[in-house]
Formats: structure tokens, sequence, C-alpha cells
């Protein structure tokens, strides 16, 4: 479990997020990176996932992390 602090956070969101889509985010080192989410509820429990929304985002966390070139994979987000 998170601690109640976290769920307190968490619980005061005003407007639940979207289950899926594309952030945007500008990274000092590699600029700009894509990342799909996917939100997962269950049982009073959520779960977000990223990954690279495309190559270019998906080399540049490889950069990041050190790791051998498509460890990480683009993929399309659910429309």
């Amino acid at each position: 479990m998170a601690g109640a602090s976290f769920a307190e956070r968490l619980n005061a969101i005003p407007v639940a997020p979207h289950r899926t889509g594309v952030e945007r985010l500008i990274h000092p080192e590699v600029g700009e990176l894509r990342l799909a989410y996917e939100t997962l509820d269950a049982e009073g429990q959520r779960l977000v996932v990223h990954l690279p929304a495309d190559d270019a985002t998906a080399a540049a966390l490889d950069r990041l992390n050190g790791r051998r070139p498509g460890a990480l994979r683009a993929v399309e987000p659910y429309a």
C-alpha cells in the first residue's frame, strides 16, 4: 500500500484523468519525449503505465538509460 498521504493526494484530484493518451515532456538532456499512457483501475487502486509513443522517444529513453537500442518500444495508444 502506498500510504495514507498518497491516497489523500490522489483522492484530491478534482477530475479523473483520461484513461489513455499521450503526454509530452521536455527533458533537459534529450529534448521532447512523447509518452503514451494507459490508466488501469481495479479494487480502489490505480496503475498508470507509460511507454514511448514513437521511435524518437524510444531512442531518447534508450540513451538516457544506457539500454541497448529497442529495449523500450513505441506503441500506438488506444483510440
